[in-house]
C-alpha cells in the first residue's frame, strides 16, 4: 500500500487529501475507488484506519480535508458548511476520475457521522457516484436533532447567539467561533483530547456564521432521491450521539436498493477496534458488490445501429418469414 499527499481544486481553493493506493494498482490495472469524508471539522488523518481497510480490500481511497479544515486552503478557518462539503466530495470524484490508477466509472462515497449526510446529498446530485455508504449517520435533520439533544431552551440560546454574531459581522466584518464538539461530557472530552494529540492540524472550533447554515441542513428530506444509487448505513444500537432512531427514520424514507446494519456498539465503537474492522468489512463488501462486481451501465444504440448490429430480433423474424414464404 502506498499513501500520497495530494491537492485538488474545489470552488476557489484547493482541498488536501491522502490518497491510498493498493499494491498492484496502476494505469494498466485501474481499481474502483472511494472518496471518504469525516464529521464536522475532523481531519483526514482520522480516516487513516478506515482508508487502510479499503485499500487492503483493493480499493483506491481518497481521504479528504474539507475547505478551511486541516491542511486544506480557505479562509476564515473552521467553517462547517455542509453544502461546501458536498462540493468537496464531488470535486474528489472529479480528481479520482483523472487518476490513471482509478476506474472512472466505479467510484463510491463513504462518510462518517455528519459526513454520511454529506455523502448522501452528493450522491443525490451526482450520478457519477455509483454507491454511498454512511457510518454512524448523524444530523440528518439538524434542527430536529439539535432540538431533541439540547432542548428547546438551549437551542433558543443558540439562535440568540447567532443573531448577535450576525449583527457583529454586519458591523465589523468579523464573526466569532465556538467549539465544534462540546467538551462537557467526559467521554467526548477524552475523544477531543486524543484527537488534538494524534492530529496536529485538528482544531476544535467552527465559525458561528457556518453554524447558521448547519441548522438548515436536512439530508433526510432528499434521501429517497438517491435511488437507484445503492445505499448502506451502518450504526450502533446504543449511541446517544448518532441517534439510532434518527438513522432508522432516514432509512425508512430511503428507497431501494438499500441496506442497514446495526452493530452492538456505542458512539465510539465504530471508530475503534473491533467495531471499526467490522464496520469497514461491511463497507468493503458493499463496495465490492456495487463497484467491482456490478455490471456497467450501457446506453442503448440508435435505432439504425441496433438494426445493423442485429440487435432487433424482429428483423430476423421478418427475414425468416419471407424465406419461408
Amino acid at each position: 500500500m502506498r499513501v500520497q499527499q495530494v491537492m485538488f481544486p474545489s470552488g476557489q481553493v484547493r482541498c488536501a487529501a491522502d490518497l491510498y493506493l493498493p499494491d498492484g494498482v496502476d494505469d494498466r490495472a485501474p481499481a474502483p475507488a472511494v472518496v471518504m469524508g469525516h464529521s464536522v471539522v475532523m481531519v483526514k488523518e482520522a480516516l487513516g484506519p478506515h482508508a487502510e481497510h479499503l485499500a487492503r480490500a483493493g480499493f483506491v481511497a481518497l481521504a479528504v480535508d474539507y475547505r478551511t479544515i486541516g491542511s486544506s486552503e480557505g479562509q476564515p478557518r473552521g467553517q462547517w458548511l455542509p453544502q461546501w462539503q458536498v462540493d468537496d466530495l464531488r470535486a474528489g470524484v472529479s480528481y479520482l476520475r483523472g487518476r490513471p490508477e482509478v476506474d472512472p466509472e466505479r467510484i463510491g462515497l463513504w462518510g462518517h457521522s455528519t459526513a454520511a449526510g454529506v455523502a448522501i446529498v452528493a450522491g443525490v446530485l451526482d450520478r457519477r457516484v455509483r454507491c454511498v455508504a454512511g457510518q454512524n449517520p448523524s444530523l440528518l435533520d439538524a434542527w430536529a436533532a439539535l432540538e431533541k439533544s439540547r432542548g428547546r431552551n438551549q437551542l433558543g440560546a443558540v439562535r440568540a447567539l447567532l443573531e448577535q454574531d450576525f449583527e457583529r459581522r454586519l458591523q465589523t466584518g468579523e464573526g466569532g467561533t465556538v467549539p465544534a464538539l462540546a467538551s462537557d461530557d467526559p467521554k467526548l472530552a477524552g475523544y477531543i483530547a486524543q484527537s488534538e494529540e494524534l492530529f496536529p492540524t485538528f482544531r476544535n472550533q467552527i465559525t458561528l456564521a457556518s453554524l447558521e447554515q448547519v441548522l438548515l441542513w436536512a439530508p433526510v428530506q432528499l434521501i429517497h432521491r438517491l435511488a437507484p444509487t445503492p445505499l448502506l448505513l451502518v450504526t450502533g444500537v446504543d449511541d446517544p450521539v448518532h441517534a439510532v432512531d434518527e438513522v432508522l427514520k432516514a432509512y425508512d424514507r430511503a428507497w431501494e436498493p438499500k441496506r442497514l446494519e446495526l452493530l452492538p456498539v456505542d458512539e465510539f465503537g465504530l471508530s475503534i477496534e473491533p467495531g471499526l474492522g467490522q464496520s469497514m468489512g461491511l463497507a468493503a463488501e458493499f463496495f465490492d458488490q456495487h463497484l467491482r462486481k456490478a455490471p456497467r451501465f450501457r446506453p442503448s444504440p440508435a435505432p439504425e445501429e441496433a438494426r445493423a448490429r442485429g440487435l432487433r430480433p424482429e428483423y430476423h423474424m421478418a427475414a425468416g418469414a419471407r424465406e419461408a414464404s
